[in-house]
């Protein structure tokens, strides 16, 4: 019987020993670690009335919210990502353009490109990298706006408050910290 056990042990730890290969830890120098947060700005579901004034013109509409980063951890922004998703009913196209405000309210920056969004078209996802030289941007941002635009209808046909129709915008932002 132990003659049984001692060749079960050989032919495990012969298995074992060819079954692997040095460990190198110097990997470990070049790992790097980065913190990532997410943060969704704005989910808005917009309705033909939102782009109507109380005379039945046509307008456009503007969202604004507290920009999410907080200043001690702006000096170690490495990336900064917007995804947004869109999906419209509406028989008509519009642009979206992400505005940088300062603490006064002046416009420091607005994102690039700006967004085109289809008439009656699906989800779809957009994302936009702030580039390494405009990061600075965010270090002065207080609130980040959304301008949403109605662009003029191609068959000269007008809204309706009454029509169910809807433009629906989510827009999240990814801090990649290092």
């Amino acid at each position: 019987m132990n003659l049984k056990k001692i060749c079960i042990a050989f032919v495990f730890l012969l298995s074992f020993q060819s079954c692997t290969k040095d460990v190198d830890f110097n990997q470990l120098d070049e790992a790097n670690i980065y913190t990532t947060y997410l943060s969704t700005l704005v989910y808005l579901n917009l309705k033909a009335p939102n782009f109507l004034d109380e005379f039945n013109k046509e307008i456009g509409t503007t969202d604004r919210i507290e920009a999410p980063i907080a200043d001690d951890s702006k000096p170690y922004l490495e990336k900064v990502e917007f995804t947004v998703i869109t999906n419209n009913t509406f028989d008509r196209n519009f642009t979206l353009d992400i505005i940088f405000y300062n603490d006064f309210g002046e416009v420091i920056h607005t994102l690039q490109p700006t967004l085109y969004i289809p008439e009656n078209s699906p989800e779809l996802t957009t994302i936009i990298e702030i580039p390494q030289a405009d990061i600075p941007f965010i270090y002065d941002t207080r609130f980040f706006g959304f301008q949403i635009s109605l662009l003029t209808s191609s068959a000269g046909s007008e809204l309706s408050r009454y029509i169910n129709i809807r433009l629906k915008i989510i827009c999240k932002i990814i801090f990649q910290l290092s």
